[in-house]
């Protein structure tokens, strides 16, 4: 049956309801009415007022029947309406990561049934591209890994031979720089390919998250040293977090490098370590060129580098921060970017302790 025939044959089962009572209260009345005037005659009939009479069928007769067409024509909404309301449910909580789950599906046969089985079909669809690109990734990536390894090892034996030239030395230099470079990205690639299929391997177990931070001001001290950029922790609090320590210290790596990349000479960088009931909060905020409002939403966009302005004068693939939510994503957490009011940046990670 259809989703129209079918509401169709709920409203005329509500009007007839209502239209029962009404028809009901009216023969009572009509009934009274005769016993009255066959009792007392004509002139005890003209004692009752039809004014009288018409408000007792309407209060009596008609405010149940509009309840009931009210109600009926509530529940009959209600009805109508919950399929369209899951399956919108359904719609917002698709996501890469769970294209394989089909919309549960009524078995009707009607019109929001057959529109479940069109969304299943596409899901399927969506999910086999994504399978196939998520493949492909992994597949290039294992195999770039063996020439790249063979060329690196060939550069630097070719720099290691006495007889090489100075000239070609500057020239291998840079060959070996760039091999270096495209191991780094195929390693990154085959990273956020794991991720995306749900296959990272993380060892969880108890974390001391604010060592892992006193450890991260440390490194970033030597890493902004050439900009003397300061760098200043104005709160440690004692965290623990259920985690890969591995893969934490890495998020952490990688938002204080974006920190330190995305900055100016003598400016500085701000991190803070707290906990907020259940969650643990690390915010890292810095100075530097403010990203463009425009690419404000896209910063976790894999190869997105900024403006034009400033992209190209920064080292770096692009896909640091689609790691570092991946991470976070993994350990049940967030990664959030905003720009503050005085212009710094700032990066916000929330962790759930996972400790009872």
């Amino acid at each position: 049956m259809t989703l129209r025939r079918r509401i169709l044959l709920h409203y005329a089962a509500t009007l007839s309801v209502s239209l029962v009572i009404v028809a009901f209260w009216s023969w009572f009345e009509f009934t009274e009415q005769r016993e009255v005037a066959l009792k007392g005659g004509v002139a005890a009939t003209l004692q009752q007022s039809p004014f009288v009479e018409t408000m007792e069928i309407v209060l009596y007769g008609g405010l149940p029947a509009l309840l009931i067409g009210i109600i009926g024509g509530s529940l009959l909404m209600r009805r109508a309406l919950l399929p369209i309301e899951e399956l919108t449910e359904a719609l917002e909580k698709t996501t890469a990561s769970n294209l394989a789950e089909p919309v549960a599906r009524s078995g009707n046969g009607d019109e929001l049934d057959r529109m479940s089985a069109v969304f299943n079909g596409m899901k399927e669809r969506l999910g086999a591209s994504f399978t196939q690109a998520r493949e492909f990734t992994l597949h290039a990536s294992h195999e770039l890994k063996t020439p790249l390894t063979i060329l690196h090892g060939t550069l630097e034996q070719m720099m290691g031979d006495s007889g090489t030239p100075a000239a070609h030395r500057e020239r291998i230099t840079s060959m070996l720089e760039e091999v270096q470079r495209l191991s780094v990205i195929v390693g990154q690639l085959a990273f956020l390919a794991k991720a995306d299929g749900g296959l990272l391997e993380n060892t969880h177990g108890a974390v001391v998250l604010n060592e892992l931070v006193r450890d991260l001001v440390e490194d970033l001290t030597l890493l902004s040293a050439a900009q003397n950029i300061s760098v200043t922790l104005t709160a440690c609090q004692p965290a623990e977090v259920a985690g890969d320590r591995m893969r934490l210290r890495q998020l952490l790596l990688i938002l204080g490098d974006n920190a330190v990349k995305h900055n100016h000479k003598n400016g500085g960088i701000v991190l803070s370590l707290h906990q907020d009931g259940q969650q643990v909060v690390f915010r890292i905020t810095n100075t530097g060129p403010v990203l463009p409002l425009e690419l404000r939403s896209r910063v976790f966009e894999r190869f997105l580098r900024g403006d034009a302005s400033h992209g190209s004068a920064i080292e770096g693939s692009g896909l640091g921060l689609s790691i570092a939510e991946s991470i976070a994503r993994s350990h049940q957490g967030a990664v959030v970017f905003e720009v503050l009011p005085d212009d710094r940046t700032q990066l916000t990670l929330t962790l759930p302790t996972g400790l009872k």
